[in-house]
C-alpha cells in the first residue's frame, strides 16, 4: 500500500491530502482552502467526487452546482470544469476508476460517463467511513478501501438504474416539476396532472430520484437563484420572490444553508 499525508504544492489542486492507490482505483481525501478557485481543468479520470464537509461550487456542462455535505458529483474524463471553493473550504473524497479496467468498470459505465450531481447522505456516510480507513494504514486498510469504493458505486448505480427504470408517469411528474418549480406546486396538484395518488408519487420520486420531492423544488429553486444573483442587479427580495420563496429572510436563511454563503456575499464573490 502507498499512501501519501503532507503537503504538496498541488494534488487535484488541493494543498493537503491522503492517496491510496488500489488495483483498479486511485482514492483521494482532500482539504481545500476557504475561497480558493480552481480555475477551468479536467481529469484523465472519471471522479466521483463526495462532500464530507464545508462546500465549493463546480461550474460543468454550462451550469452551476452547489455542494454542501453530502453531495455526490460525478465529472467524466476530459470534461471541463472549476471549482469555486465556500467559506468552510471543503473536505471531499474522491474516487477515480483506472480507465484501463474496462472488465471492473463495465458495471458502473453507465454513470460515469455523464455529469451528475445528488444528494445522498448514505453514500457520503460511505465515504466518511472510507477516509477513516486512509487514517489507518494497516495492512488491512487496502482490503476495507477496496470494499468501500465497491459499494459506494453499487450504491451510486442502483440509483442511476432506479432513475432509468423510472415509470413514464413519473419522467412526466419530473418534467412538469421541472417547468414550473417557481410556481406553489403541491404534491397533489401533480399527482392529479399525471394520475396516480399523491403518496405513490410521493415514495416513488424519492425511491427512484434519490430525494423528496421537496428537497428536488427547493435545489431547483435555489440553483436558479444562485445563476440570476450571479448575472443580474436585481433586488435581492425580487430575486426571493422570482425564486419562489415566500420572503428574503427565508430565501438568505436556505441558501446559506445550500451554498455555505448568503445570497449577498455569493454575488459579491462571483462578481468579483
Amino acid at each position: 500500500m502507498t499512501t501519501s499525508c503532507r503537503r504538496v504544492p498541488v494534488t487535484m489542486g488541493s494543498p493537503m491530502f491522503k492517496s491510496l492507490e488500489l488495483d483498479g482505483f486511485a482514492v483521494t481525501e482532500a482539504w481545500f482552502p476557504a475561497a480558493g478557485y480552481l480555475s477551468s481543468h479536467t481529469h484523465d479520470r472519471a471522479c466521483v467526487a463526495v462532500m464530507l464537509d464545508g462546500s465549493f461550487e463546480l461550474e460543468i456542462a454550462g451550469r452551476v452546482h452547489h455542494c454542501p455535505p453530502t453531495t455526490v458529483a460525478i465529472e467524466p474524463p476530459g470534461e471541463t470544469h472549476a471549482n469555486r471553493i465556500g467559506p468552510a473550504g471543503a473536505h471531499v473524497v474522491v474516487l477515480q476508476p483506472d480507465p484501463t479496467r474496462a472488465e471492473l468498470l463495465r458495471p458502473f459505465a453507465t454513470f460515469l460517463d455523464r455529469v451528475s450531481h445528488r444528494h445522498h447522505a448514505g453514500i457520503a456516510g460511505q465515504a466518511a467511513r472510507l477516509a477513516a480507513e486512509l487514517s489507518c494504514p494497516d495492512d488491512l486498510a487496502p482490503l476495507a478501501v477496496e470494499a468501500a469504493v465497491l459499494e459506494m458505486l453499487v450504491a451510486l448505480a442502483r440509483l442511476d438504474r432506479d432513475a432509468a427504470r423510472a415509470p413514464r408517469w413519473l419522467l412526466r411528474a419530473q418534467e412538469l416539476v421541472r417547468a414550473r418549480f417557481r410556481e406553489p406546486l403541491r404534491v397533489g396538484e401533480v399527482a392529479r396532472a399525471v394520475e396516480v395518488h399523491p403518496a405513490h408519487l410521493a415514495r416513488a420520486f424519492r425511491r427512484h430520484f434519490g430525494v423528496s420531492l421537496g428537497s428536488y423544488v427547493r435545489q431547483l429553486r435555489l440553483e436558479w437563484a444562485a445563476t440570476e444573483l450571479a448575472r443580474s442587479e436585481g433586488r435581492l427580495a425580487g430575486v426571493a420572490l422570482a425564486a419562489g420563496f415566500a420572503d428574503q429572510s427565508h430565501f438568505s436563511r436556505m441558501f446559506k444553508l445550500h451554498t455555505g454563503l448568503t445570497p449577498r456575499v455569493y454575488r459579491r464573490l462571483r462578481r468579483r
